[in-house]
Protein backbone atom coordinates (compact mmCIF):
# COMPACT_ATOMS: atom_id res chain seq x y z
CA UNK A 1 0.00 0.00 0.00
CA UNK A 2 1.31 3.48 -0.87
CA UNK A 3 2.21 5.50 2.24
CA UNK A 4 -0.05 8.50 2.66
CA UNK A 5 3.02 10.80 3.00
CA UNK A 6 4.25 9.85 -0.47
CA UNK A 7 0.87 10.58 -2.01
CA UNK A 8 0.63 13.88 -0.17
CA UNK A 9 4.06 15.00 -1.34
CA UNK A 10 3.25 13.94 -4.90
CA UNK A 11 0.09 15.96 -4.87
CA UNK A 12 1.90 18.96 -3.38
CA UNK A 13 4.61 19.04 -6.04
CA UNK A 14 2.15 18.41 -8.84
CA UNK A 15 -0.15 21.14 -7.58
CA UNK A 16 2.76 23.55 -7.39
CA UNK A 17 3.52 22.89 -11.03
CA UNK A 18 -0.09 23.03 -12.12
CA UNK A 19 -0.27 19.23 -12.69
CA UNK A 20 -3.33 17.29 -11.50
CA UNK A 21 -2.42 14.90 -8.66
CA UNK A 22 -2.57 11.21 -9.46
CA UNK A 23 -5.17 8.92 -8.00
CA UNK A 24 -4.23 6.15 -5.63
CA UNK A 25 -4.75 3.64 -8.40
CA UNK A 26 -2.46 5.59 -10.71
CA UNK A 27 0.26 5.59 -8.10
CA UNK A 28 -0.20 1.89 -7.39
CA UNK A 29 0.36 1.12 -11.05
CA UNK A 30 3.27 3.53 -11.58
CA UNK A 31 5.45 3.03 -8.52
CA UNK A 32 8.03 0.24 -8.59
CA UNK A 33 7.89 -2.52 -6.05
CA UNK A 34 10.03 -2.08 -2.99
CA UNK A 35 10.33 0.31 -0.08
CA UNK A 36 8.34 3.53 -0.12
CA UNK A 37 10.03 6.40 -1.96
CA UNK A 38 11.10 9.45 0.03
CA UNK A 39 9.97 12.00 -2.53
CA UNK A 40 7.21 12.37 -5.13
CA UNK A 41 7.06 10.03 -8.14
CA UNK A 42 7.64 11.33 -11.63
CA UNK A 43 4.74 13.15 -13.21
CA UNK A 44 4.37 14.67 -16.64
CA UNK A 45 6.62 17.70 -17.05
CA UNK A 46 8.30 17.23 -13.63
CA UNK A 47 11.80 15.85 -13.11
CA UNK A 48 12.15 14.41 -9.64
CA UNK A 49 15.56 13.54 -8.24
CA UNK A 50 16.11 10.93 -5.52
CA UNK A 51 17.19 12.22 -2.14
CA UNK A 52 20.82 11.18 -2.57
CA UNK A 53 21.12 13.40 -5.68
CA UNK A 54 19.72 16.54 -4.09
CA UNK A 55 22.15 19.45 -3.65
CA UNK A 56 23.48 20.45 -0.27
CA UNK A 57 23.80 23.92 1.14
CA UNK A 58 27.16 25.43 0.30
CA UNK A 59 28.75 28.88 0.25
CA UNK A 60 26.28 31.29 -1.28
CA UNK A 61 27.25 33.90 -3.80
CA UNK A 62 29.64 33.96 -6.72
CA UNK A 63 31.64 30.82 -7.41
CA UNK A 64 35.31 31.32 -8.06
CA UNK A 65 36.99 29.19 -10.76
CA UNK A 66 37.45 25.65 -9.49
CA UNK A 67 34.64 25.83 -6.93
CA UNK A 68 32.01 23.10 -7.05
CA UNK A 69 29.32 22.06 -4.64
CA UNK A 70 30.24 18.96 -2.65
CA UNK A 71 27.62 16.32 -1.86
CA UNK A 72 26.90 15.61 1.77
CA UNK A 73 25.93 12.32 3.40
CA UNK A 74 23.80 14.20 5.93
CA UNK A 75 20.22 14.61 4.70
CA UNK A 76 19.15 18.19 4.24
CA UNK A 77 16.50 19.33 4.85
CA UNK A 78 15.33 17.79 8.11
CA UNK A 79 12.63 15.16 8.06
CA UNK A 80 10.07 13.78 10.45
CA UNK A 81 9.18 10.08 10.55
CA UNK A 82 5.49 10.76 10.04
CA UNK A 83 3.22 13.63 9.06
CA UNK A 84 1.42 15.57 11.73
CA UNK A 85 -2.34 15.76 11.05
CA UNK A 86 -2.50 19.06 12.95
CA UNK A 87 0.24 20.74 10.84
CA UNK A 88 -1.37 23.05 8.27
CA UNK A 89 1.42 25.63 8.02
CA UNK A 90 3.78 25.34 5.04
CA UNK A 91 7.53 25.64 5.46
CA UNK A 92 9.46 28.85 4.83
CA UNK A 93 12.46 28.88 2.49
CA UNK A 94 15.10 31.59 2.37
CA UNK A 95 17.44 31.97 -0.62
CA UNK A 96 20.91 33.36 -0.03
CA UNK A 97 23.38 34.42 -2.72
CA UNK A 98 21.12 36.33 -5.11
CA UNK A 99 21.29 40.11 -5.44
CA UNK A 100 20.50 42.87 -7.90
CA UNK A 101 24.01 43.15 -9.34
CA UNK A 102 25.34 41.79 -12.63
CA UNK A 103 27.87 38.97 -12.36
CA UNK A 104 30.55 37.64 -14.70
CA UNK A 105 31.14 34.46 -12.68
CA UNK A 106 28.77 31.62 -11.71
CA UNK A 107 26.41 32.48 -8.86
CA UNK A 108 25.52 29.95 -6.16
CA UNK A 109 22.20 30.23 -4.37
CA UNK A 110 21.68 28.27 -1.14
CA UNK A 111 18.18 27.45 0.11
CA UNK A 112 17.45 27.13 3.82
CA UNK A 113 13.99 25.83 4.71
CA UNK A 114 12.39 25.68 8.16
CA UNK A 115 9.18 24.12 9.41
CA UNK A 116 8.25 24.13 13.09
CA UNK A 117 5.46 21.59 12.72
CA UNK A 118 6.21 18.37 10.91
CA UNK A 119 9.64 19.27 9.60
CA UNK A 120 10.86 19.93 6.04
CA UNK A 121 10.53 17.03 3.64
CA UNK A 122 12.16 18.51 0.53
CA UNK A 123 13.13 21.70 -1.30
CA UNK A 124 12.65 22.15 -5.05
CA UNK A 125 13.95 24.64 -7.58
CA UNK A 126 14.22 25.34 -11.26
CA UNK A 127 16.18 27.86 -13.38
CA UNK A 128 13.99 29.69 -15.89
CA UNK A 129 11.94 27.01 -17.68
CA UNK A 130 14.37 24.21 -16.94
CA UNK A 131 13.54 20.96 -15.15
CA UNK A 132 12.41 20.95 -11.55
CA UNK A 133 15.12 19.62 -9.26
CA UNK A 134 15.31 18.74 -5.61
CA UNK A 135 18.13 20.22 -3.54
CA UNK A 136 19.33 23.05 -1.39
CA UNK A 137 21.99 24.54 -3.69
CA UNK A 138 21.70 25.77 -7.25
CA UNK A 139 24.48 27.24 -9.37
CA UNK A 140 23.52 29.66 -12.12
CA UNK A 141 26.27 29.19 -14.74
CA UNK A 142 28.29 31.88 -16.49
CA UNK A 143 29.91 30.13 -19.42
CA UNK A 144 32.77 31.68 -21.39
CA UNK A 145 30.84 31.40 -24.65
CA UNK A 146 28.35 33.97 -23.27
CA UNK A 147 25.36 31.66 -23.78
CA UNK A 148 24.25 32.24 -20.18
CA UNK A 149 24.27 36.04 -20.41
CA UNK A 150 21.04 37.67 -19.34
CA UNK A 151 18.58 37.65 -16.44
CA UNK A 152 17.66 34.25 -15.00
CA UNK A 153 14.59 33.52 -12.85
CA UNK A 154 15.15 30.94 -10.11
CA UNK A 155 11.89 29.52 -8.71
CA UNK A 156 11.94 27.56 -5.43
CA UNK A 157 9.66 26.16 -2.74
CA UNK A 158 9.67 23.55 0.02
CA UNK A 159 7.24 20.87 1.21
CA UNK A 160 6.92 19.65 4.78
CA UNK A 161 6.16 16.14 6.05
CA UNK A 162 2.47 17.00 6.34
CA UNK A 163 2.48 17.70 2.58
CA UNK A 164 2.00 21.41 3.09
CA UNK A 165 3.65 23.17 0.19
CA UNK A 166 5.05 26.65 0.25
CA UNK A 167 3.93 29.24 -2.28
CA UNK A 168 6.71 29.33 -4.90
CA UNK A 169 9.18 32.18 -4.53
CA UNK A 170 11.50 33.67 -7.11
CA UNK A 171 14.83 35.46 -7.23
CA UNK A 172 16.60 36.92 -10.24
CA UNK A 173 20.25 36.35 -11.11
CA UNK A 174 21.86 38.55 -13.77
CA UNK A 175 24.81 37.14 -15.72
CA UNK A 176 27.02 39.21 -18.03
CA UNK A 177 30.28 37.75 -19.36
CA UNK A 178 30.50 40.00 -22.42
CA UNK A 179 32.80 43.03 -22.32
CA UNK A 180 31.39 46.37 -23.47
CA UNK A 181 32.14 47.49 -27.02
CA UNK A 182 32.88 51.06 -28.12
CA UNK A 183 32.85 52.27 -31.70
CA UNK A 184 34.49 55.62 -32.38
CA UNK A 185 32.30 58.05 -34.31
CA UNK A 186 34.86 60.84 -34.63
CA UNK A 187 37.30 63.13 -32.89
CA UNK A 188 37.09 66.85 -33.55
CA UNK A 189 38.55 69.24 -34.24
CA UNK A 190 41.58 67.63 -35.85
CA UNK A 191 43.91 69.26 -36.26
CA UNK A 192 43.41 71.29 -33.10
CA UNK A 193 44.44 74.91 -33.61
CA UNK A 194 43.13 76.55 -30.42
CA UNK A 195 43.12 75.91 -26.68
CA UNK A 196 39.57 74.53 -26.76
CA UNK A 197 38.74 71.03 -25.59
CA UNK A 198 38.76 68.11 -27.96
CA UNK A 199 35.41 66.32 -28.42
CA UNK A 200 35.46 62.55 -28.90
CA UNK A 201 32.19 60.96 -30.07
CA UNK A 202 31.41 57.27 -29.80
CA UNK A 203 28.74 54.60 -29.44
CA UNK A 204 28.78 52.09 -26.56
CA UNK A 205 27.12 48.70 -26.73
CA UNK A 206 26.57 47.14 -23.30
CA UNK A 207 23.73 44.93 -22.08
CA UNK A 208 24.01 45.74 -18.38
CA UNK A 209 23.53 49.49 -18.87
CA UNK A 210 26.17 52.01 -17.86
CA UNK A 211 29.95 51.63 -17.98
CA UNK A 212 32.80 53.25 -16.08
CA UNK A 213 35.37 54.96 -18.28
CA UNK A 214 39.06 55.79 -18.00
CA UNK A 215 40.88 57.91 -20.57
CA UNK A 216 44.49 57.58 -21.71
CA UNK A 217 46.27 59.82 -24.23
CA UNK A 218 49.49 58.65 -25.92
CA UNK A 219 51.86 60.68 -28.06
CA UNK A 220 53.04 59.69 -31.52
CA UNK A 221 55.83 57.57 -30.07
CA UNK A 222 53.68 55.64 -27.61
CA UNK A 223 54.45 57.57 -24.43
CA UNK A 224 51.54 58.01 -22.01
CA UNK A 225 51.03 61.75 -21.52
CA UNK A 226 47.59 61.92 -19.91
CA UNK A 227 45.46 59.58 -17.79
CA UNK A 228 42.07 60.50 -16.35
CA UNK A 229 39.19 58.63 -14.75
CA UNK A 230 35.86 59.46 -16.33
CA UNK A 231 32.26 59.24 -15.12
CA UNK A 232 29.91 56.32 -15.66
CA UNK A 233 28.24 56.53 -19.04
CA UNK A 234 25.04 55.02 -20.33
CA UNK A 235 25.08 52.64 -23.26
CA UNK A 236 24.35 54.20 -26.63
CA UNK A 237 25.66 57.35 -28.27
CA UNK A 238 27.92 59.56 -26.16
CA UNK A 239 30.71 62.10 -26.24
CA UNK A 240 33.68 63.06 -24.13
CA UNK A 241 35.34 66.46 -23.79
CA UNK A 242 39.11 66.20 -23.38
CA UNK A 243 40.97 69.24 -22.12
CA UNK A 244 44.42 68.99 -23.68
CA UNK A 245 46.40 69.80 -20.57
CA UNK A 246 48.75 67.81 -18.39
CA UNK A 247 50.53 68.91 -15.22
CA UNK A 248 48.66 72.22 -15.39
CA UNK A 249 49.82 73.27 -18.85
CA UNK A 250 48.82 72.59 -22.48
CA UNK A 251 50.19 69.51 -24.19
CA UNK A 252 53.08 69.97 -26.58
CA UNK A 253 51.73 70.10 -30.15
CA UNK A 254 51.97 66.87 -32.13
CA UNK A 255 50.09 63.71 -32.96
CA UNK A 256 48.19 62.03 -30.11
CA UNK A 257 45.95 59.01 -29.77
CA UNK A 258 42.98 58.59 -27.43
CA UNK A 259 42.14 55.30 -25.80
CA UNK A 260 39.29 54.45 -23.44
CA UNK A 261 39.06 51.59 -20.97
CA UNK A 262 35.47 50.53 -20.30
CA UNK A 263 34.29 48.54 -17.28
CA UNK A 264 30.72 47.32 -17.10
CA UNK A 265 28.67 46.62 -13.97
CA UNK A 266 29.76 42.98 -13.92
CA UNK A 267 33.45 43.92 -14.01
CA UNK A 268 34.12 43.02 -17.65
CA UNK A 269 36.83 45.20 -19.17
CA UNK A 270 37.55 46.29 -22.72
CA UNK A 271 40.15 48.61 -24.20
CA UNK A 272 39.22 50.59 -27.27
CA UNK A 273 41.20 51.10 -30.43
CA UNK A 274 43.32 54.24 -30.65
CA UNK A 275 41.62 57.35 -32.02
CA UNK A 276 44.21 59.78 -33.46
CA UNK A 277 44.09 63.55 -33.45
CA UNK A 278 46.61 66.23 -34.38
CA UNK A 279 47.38 69.21 -32.18
CA UNK A 280 48.85 72.13 -34.13
CA UNK A 281 48.14 74.92 -31.66
CA UNK A 282 50.44 77.96 -31.86
CA UNK A 283 53.27 77.95 -29.32
CA UNK A 284 56.41 79.83 -28.49
CA UNK A 285 59.26 78.11 -30.35
CA UNK A 286 62.55 77.55 -28.54
CA UNK A 287 65.97 76.57 -29.90
CA UNK A 288 67.71 73.46 -28.57
CA UNK A 289 71.37 72.60 -29.19
CA UNK A 290 71.77 69.83 -26.63
CA UNK A 291 70.18 68.46 -23.45
CA UNK A 292 72.95 67.80 -20.90
CA UNK A 293 70.49 66.69 -18.23
CA UNK A 294 69.60 63.64 -20.34
CA UNK A 295 72.56 61.72 -18.93
CA UNK A 296 74.69 59.42 -21.07
CA UNK A 297 72.40 59.57 -24.05
CA UNK A 298 73.15 60.94 -27.50
CA UNK A 299 70.55 61.86 -30.14
CA UNK A 300 71.58 60.86 -33.68
CA UNK A 301 69.74 62.90 -36.33
CA UNK A 302 69.74 62.55 -40.11
CA UNK A 303 68.82 65.34 -42.54
CA UNK A 304 67.51 65.66 -46.10
CA UNK A 305 66.53 62.09 -47.10
CA UNK A 306 68.14 62.60 -50.53
CA UNK A 307 69.59 59.10 -50.90
CA UNK A 308 66.91 56.42 -50.55
CA UNK A 309 69.34 53.51 -50.23
CA UNK A 310 71.38 55.27 -47.55
CA UNK A 311 68.22 56.22 -45.67
CA UNK A 312 67.03 52.61 -45.74
CA UNK A 313 70.42 51.32 -44.61
CA UNK A 314 70.44 53.73 -41.67
CA UNK A 315 66.96 52.59 -40.59
CA UNK A 316 68.06 48.95 -40.81
CA UNK A 317 71.22 49.58 -38.78
CA UNK A 318 69.32 51.42 -36.05
CA UNK A 319 66.91 48.52 -35.80
CA UNK A 320 69.75 45.99 -35.70
CA UNK A 321 71.26 47.83 -32.74
CA UNK A 322 67.80 48.23 -31.17
CA UNK A 323 68.03 52.01 -30.94
CA UNK A 324 66.16 54.93 -32.51
CA UNK A 325 67.16 58.01 -34.45
CA UNK A 326 65.43 61.12 -35.79
CA UNK A 327 64.95 61.94 -39.48
CA UNK A 328 64.53 65.47 -40.88
CA UNK A 329 63.62 64.56 -44.46
CA UNK A 330 62.56 67.17 -47.00
CA UNK A 331 58.88 67.04 -47.93
CA UNK A 332 59.42 65.95 -51.58
CA UNK A 333 61.63 63.07 -50.43
CA UNK A 334 58.93 61.88 -48.04
CA UNK A 335 56.53 61.72 -50.97
CA UNK A 336 59.08 60.16 -53.35
CA UNK A 337 60.13 57.46 -50.87
CA UNK A 338 56.73 56.92 -49.27
CA UNK A 339 57.23 53.26 -48.39
CA UNK A 340 60.53 54.07 -46.69
CA UNK A 341 58.91 56.97 -44.84
CA UNK A 342 56.23 54.62 -43.52
CA UNK A 343 58.84 52.04 -42.53
CA UNK A 344 60.78 54.70 -40.64
CA UNK A 345 57.71 55.62 -38.60
CA UNK A 346 56.79 51.97 -38.05
CA UNK A 347 60.29 51.27 -36.71
CA UNK A 348 59.71 53.82 -33.95
CA UNK A 349 62.15 56.40 -35.25
CA UNK A 350 61.23 60.05 -34.76
CA UNK A 351 60.62 62.56 -37.54
CA UNK A 352 60.85 66.32 -37.91
CA UNK A 353 60.34 68.93 -40.61
CA UNK A 354 63.22 70.19 -42.75
CA UNK A 355 60.95 72.25 -44.93
CA UNK A 356 60.12 71.66 -48.58
CA UNK A 357 62.81 73.29 -50.74
CA UNK A 358 65.89 73.43 -48.45
CA UNK A 359 65.90 77.21 -48.78
CA UNK A 360 67.55 79.44 -46.19
CA UNK A 361 64.47 80.44 -44.20
CA UNK A 362 66.05 83.71 -43.06
CA UNK A 363 65.67 84.81 -46.68
CA UNK A 364 61.97 83.94 -46.80
CA UNK A 365 58.87 85.80 -45.68
CA UNK A 366 56.78 84.55 -42.76
CA UNK A 367 54.17 83.28 -45.21
CA UNK A 368 56.80 81.40 -47.22
CA UNK A 369 58.21 79.76 -44.10
CA UNK A 370 54.77 78.67 -42.93
CA UNK A 371 54.07 77.25 -46.39
CA UNK A 372 57.32 75.26 -46.33
CA UNK A 373 56.37 73.78 -42.98
CA UNK A 374 52.74 73.15 -43.92
CA UNK A 375 53.70 71.27 -47.10
CA UNK A 376 56.22 69.14 -45.24
CA UNK A 377 53.74 68.38 -42.45
CA UNK A 378 51.01 67.45 -44.92
CA UNK A 379 53.38 65.11 -46.77
CA UNK A 380 54.14 63.09 -43.65
CA UNK A 381 50.45 62.87 -42.73
CA UNK A 382 49.37 61.84 -46.22
CA UNK A 383 52.09 59.21 -46.61
CA UNK A 384 52.53 57.75 -43.12
CA UNK A 385 49.70 59.16 -40.94
CA UNK A 386 52.42 60.74 -38.83
CA UNK A 387 53.47 64.32 -38.17
CA UNK A 388 56.84 66.06 -37.81
CA UNK A 389 55.33 68.47 -35.25
CA UNK A 390 56.76 69.57 -32.79
CA UNK A 391 60.31 69.18 -34.21
CA UNK A 392 61.73 71.27 -37.06
CA UNK A 393 65.24 71.91 -38.28
CA UNK A 394 65.69 74.95 -40.54
CA UNK A 395 68.05 74.33 -43.46
CA UNK A 396 71.62 75.46 -42.63
CA UNK A 397 70.48 76.09 -39.08
CA UNK A 398 69.20 79.54 -40.07
CA UNK A 399 67.00 80.77 -37.23
CA UNK A 400 66.30 84.44 -36.81
CA UNK A 401 63.28 85.80 -34.94
CA UNK A 402 61.05 85.56 -38.02
CA UNK A 403 61.91 81.86 -38.46
CA UNK A 404 61.14 81.14 -34.80
CA UNK A 405 57.86 83.04 -34.99
CA UNK A 406 56.70 81.18 -38.10
CA UNK A 407 57.74 77.86 -36.59
CA UNK A 408 55.81 78.51 -33.37
CA UNK A 409 52.74 79.65 -35.30
CA UNK A 410 52.75 76.25 -37.06
CA UNK A 411 52.96 74.26 -33.81
CA UNK A 412 56.73 73.58 -33.94
CA UNK A 413 57.73 74.12 -30.34
CA UNK A 414 61.25 72.74 -30.77
CA UNK A 415 63.64 74.24 -33.31
CA UNK A 416 66.32 71.58 -33.24
CA UNK A 417 69.91 72.52 -33.93
CA UNK A 418 72.96 70.52 -32.84
CA UNK A 419 76.29 70.69 -31.06
CA UNK A 420 78.12 67.83 -32.79
CA UNK A 421 78.64 68.15 -36.56
CA UNK A 422 80.97 65.71 -38.32
CA UNK A 423 80.33 67.58 -41.59
CA UNK A 424 79.57 64.34 -43.38
CA UNK A 425 78.12 66.39 -46.22
CA UNK A 426 81.71 67.15 -47.27
CA UNK A 427 81.87 63.50 -48.43
CA UNK A 428 84.66 62.48 -46.10
CA UNK A 429 85.23 58.78 -45.43
CA UNK A 430 83.12 56.73 -43.06
CA UNK A 431 85.98 56.21 -40.62
CA UNK A 432 86.52 59.95 -40.39
CA UNK A 433 82.81 60.53 -39.79
CA UNK A 434 82.77 58.00 -36.95
CA UNK A 435 85.92 59.46 -35.38
CA UNK A 436 84.53 63.01 -35.46
CA UNK A 437 81.31 61.92 -33.80
CA UNK A 438 82.87 59.77 -31.11
CA UNK A 439 85.52 62.33 -30.21
CA UNK A 440 82.98 65.10 -29.61
CA UNK A 441 79.97 63.44 -27.97
CA UNK A 442 79.00 64.23 -24.41
CA UNK A 443 75.92 63.61 -22.24
CA UNK A 444 72.85 64.95 -24.04
CA UNK A 445 74.64 65.72 -27.31
CA UNK A 446 72.68 66.15 -30.53
CA UNK A 447 74.57 64.94 -33.61
CA UNK A 448 73.66 66.32 -37.04
CA UNK A 449 74.32 63.95 -39.95
CA UNK A 450 72.79 63.29 -43.38
CA UNK A 451 71.31 60.34 -45.24
CA UNK A 452 74.46 59.69 -47.28
CA UNK A 453 76.18 56.39 -48.21
CA UNK A 454 79.30 57.24 -46.18
CA UNK A 455 77.20 58.11 -43.14
CA UNK A 456 75.29 54.86 -43.46
CA UNK A 457 78.60 53.01 -43.63
CA UNK A 458 79.91 54.85 -40.55
CA UNK A 459 76.83 54.20 -38.41
CA UNK A 460 77.75 50.69 -37.11
CA UNK A 461 81.11 52.01 -35.93
CA UNK A 462 79.41 55.01 -34.29
CA UNK A 463 76.86 52.87 -32.48
CA UNK A 464 79.46 50.35 -31.31
CA UNK A 465 81.73 53.17 -30.16
CA UNK A 466 78.95 54.88 -28.23
CA UNK A 467 78.07 51.63 -26.51
CA UNK A 468 81.71 51.05 -25.58
CA UNK A 469 81.86 54.55 -24.08
CA UNK A 470 78.74 53.94 -22.00
CA UNK A 471 76.38 56.01 -24.16
CA UNK A 472 73.05 55.06 -25.67
CA UNK A 473 71.83 56.40 -28.99
CA UNK A 474 68.27 57.75 -28.73
CA UNK A 475 65.67 59.70 -30.68
CA UNK A 476 64.84 63.31 -29.84
CA UNK A 477 61.63 62.39 -27.97
CA UNK A 478 63.65 59.94 -25.90
CA UNK A 479 66.30 62.59 -25.21
CA UNK A 480 63.68 65.11 -24.05
CA UNK A 481 62.04 62.45 -21.84
CA UNK A 482 65.38 61.59 -20.23
CA UNK A 483 66.02 65.28 -19.56
CA UNK A 484 62.50 65.62 -18.09
CA UNK A 485 61.70 68.32 -20.62
CA UNK A 486 58.52 68.85 -22.64
CA UNK A 487 58.77 66.74 -25.73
Amino acid sequence: MIPIRTLMLTAAVAATLGVTAWTTADNMAALPAGPPVAGPPAVAGVAVLPNDLSGTAGRAGILEPGDSPSPSNTPSPSTSPSPSPSDTTPPVTVARGADTRWHRKPVAIAFTATDAGSGVASTWYRIDTGPLKQGTLVVVPASADHKDDGSHLVTFFSIDNAANRETPQQVTVKIDTTAPVLRWKGVSPSPVTTQKALIARFFVREASGSVATALCVYDQYGALVLRRAGPRRAAGAGSLAVLLRAAGRPLTPGLYRLQLTLTDQAGNHSVTSLAPFRDYRPVRATVTFDLPRAGRRVALTFDDGNDEAAWARIVNTLRAYQVHGTFFALGPKVVAYAALARRTVAAGDAIGSHGWTHTDMELQSAAQIRRELALSTAAWWRVARATPVPYMRPPYGAKDAAVLSAAGASGFEHVMLWDVDPQDWRHIGSAEIAERVLSHVHPGAIVCMHTLPTTAAALPQILSGLRAMGYRAVSLPELFAAAARRR
